[in-house]
């Protein structure tokens, strides 16, 4: 059964309402690299929303089909072209209602200069089509002072586990080309690339990062801690996240500055982004126009579940449940756990006025996010420890990563500045494997080991297997 956050729906309302059928509203953003002294690397970001194709049913299917392309133009002459066909198939009990939205990436080697870049999106079942024409600078990345690519804002970012096209240095970098976060995606994830570090081996050195966030005037309305990282070489990754949800409904500028601490160069980027929180008449309007998808209230409105969709929910509700809840829930057949299931929600509603259980939703939709983005090893993001952490506390205030770090394994740290006036919990992937493990945390009711760094250390043998590959 899937719920639809009211902010995905009320988006889909407002463009489903004011877009013409056979236009297709396009969303475009892009970042620049460095990919050698001459030679820039170009990434365009496309999106768009599913409801602007024509689905076609076909047995038990709704199939759609759409053709992009990315033309880099220069002097009026078209000098590089990118297509991508895409099939799109859900099956008829998902009719093509859904609130997603299709996710292109184009990419590009470029010289310095100025270009255009034309975007096109055509329905292959209607005359649906749509068009995004942009002027494009690329300037010259320096080969002998501090440098930096753009900021690119992301919807995820989680390192890389195989194949896969949005990758970029052992990361898997999601687009978020409106650059559009909200209260059912609060957490603001960067991904930028350093260059010309001064660099030795014998004495890499560090550099230190301070991020801010700015309203449209420059005012500083978040400061976040200056941060150290050792140098990885004369390059270097900078990836990370914050949990926004505190901050207004309004644009803000993402404000980093680099400074290599043993030079003093001092580099500065900003990016553009927005926040998004609905008003009350916008959740009522959400709420009233898709009724169906509203939290069930009792447990009539748990017919529909089998029993496996039944004890799957408790089972993900396990971290907020008592020893008792689940000793009862084992000894109950098919109607008892519609009943009990409907009852347990009803304790946790923390506005139980209202139509819709926003707990159950709020939590469920941690279950989705937790299973996207922390799942590894054939085991679901919900049963992992990054998992158990989300949805006992919810999502943390700021995390770390550090991945990239050439003695130590890949590790993160997440910041909760709600719980006993501010703590952490330190996940790190001792496996290999890609599942990260709670190693310390410093709340009082979690597991403490203040010595984890000796944990992530990586061997000789470790260090010697890496620079192989």
């Amino acid at each position: 059964m899937k719920i639809f956050s009211k902010i995905a729906l009320l988006t889909f309302m407002i463009i489903s309402k004011n877009i013409g059928q056979s236009f297709i509203p396009l969303t475009v953003e892009y970042a620049l690299f460095r990919a050698s002294e001459n030679q820039s690397y170009l990434e365009v970001y496309l999106s768009f929303y599913e409801n602007n194709l024509k689905y076609i049913q076909q047995n038990d299917r709704f199939t759609a089909e759409y053709l992009a392309t990315a033309e880099v133009i220069q002097n009026d002459s078209v000098i590089d072209r990118r297509f991508d066909r895409r099939i799109s198939e859900i099956d008829t009990s998902n009719a093509p209602t859904t609130i997603r939205q299709f996710l292109n990436l184009f990419k590009f080697y470029l010289e310095p200069g100025s270009y255009a870049v034309r975007i096109r999106v055509q329905d292959q079942h209607s005359s649906g089509n749509g068009e995004y024409l942009f002027d494009l600078t690329v300037p010259p990345f320096s080969s002998d002072h501090l440098t930096m690519s753009s900021i690119q804002l992301c919807s995820k970012i989680n390192p890389s586990s195989g194949v896969n096209e949005f990758e970029k240095n052992s990361f898997i970098t999601v687009p978020n080309p409106e650059n559009l976060f909200s209260i059912s995606q609060p957490v603001l994830y960067y991904y930028a690339e350093l260059y010309n570090l001064q660099y030795d081996s014998a004495h890499p050195g560090t550099y230190l990062i301070h991020t801010t966030i700015s309203d449209l005037q420059g005012n500083i309305v978040k400061d976040y801690p200056v941060k150290s990282y050792k140098k990885p070489g004369s390059s270097a990754v900078v990836v990370g996240g914050y949990n926004i949800v505190t901050l207004s409904p309004a644009n803000y500028y993402l404000n980093m500055e680099i400074k290599d601490e043993q030079t003093q160069a001092t580099i500065r980027e900003s990016k553009k982004f927005s926040f998004y929180k609905p008003t009350e008449r916008d959740l009522h309007t959400a709420d009233s126009a898709f009724a169906s998808s509203r939290v069930p209230l009792s447990e009539n409105e748990y017919l529909n579940y089998s029993e496996k969709e039944l004890d799957k929910e408790f089972a993900q509700a396990e971290y907020i449940s008592t020893k008792e809840d689940r000793q009862t829930y084992k000894n109950l057949n098919l109607e008892g756990k519609r009943i009990f299931l409907a009852k347990f929600w009803k304790k946790h509603d923390s506005n139980p006025q209202t139509e819709v259980n926003e707990f159950r939703k709020q939590y469920l939709e941690l279950v989705n996010y937790a299973n996207q983005n922390y799942g590894a090893m054939r085991k679901e993001g919900w049963k992992t420890d990054r998992g158990r952490v989300l949805l006992t506390y919810g999502m943390p205030s700021e995390i770390e990563r550090y991945y990239m770090e050439i003695d130590k394994k890949p590790h993160e740290i997440w910041h909760y500045q709600q719980l006993e006036g501010g703590v952490i919990f330190v996940f790190a992937d001792i496996s290999g494997f890609g599942e990260f493990d709670l190693l310390h945390s410093t709340y009082s009711r979690e597991l403490q080991q203040p010595n984890w760094e000796r944990l992530v250390i990586k061997t000789p043998g470790s260090l010697q297997e890496d620079q192989q590959f």
